[in-house]
């Protein structure tokens, strides 16, 4: 049985289209720290920018900034 946050991270990958090792490493790596309901704003996030199919790991990791920004700030 594997952890929660592997399944996790698979849907992350799946859904922001990494295909680099590199990328689902990173993606393995938040779904750890991050509760899920956090990770899927994330996501929603990341694909706001017009930009992300072509970059979709330094979109997920811009939104990771804008959403730790956002809840330090509330």
């Amino acid at each position: 049985m594997m952890a929660p946050f592997v399944s996790l991270a698979l849907k992350v990958s799946e859904k922001m289209e990494f295909t680099d090792k590199n990328a689902r490493g990173i993606a393995m790596r938040f779904c750890k720290l991050y509760p899920p309901e956090k990770i899927g704003r994330i996501i929603e996030k990341a694909q706001m920018f017009p930009w992300w199919r072509n970059y979709p790991q330094a979109a997920f990791m811009k939104a990771i900034g804008i959403i730790n920004k956002e809840e330090k700030n509330i």
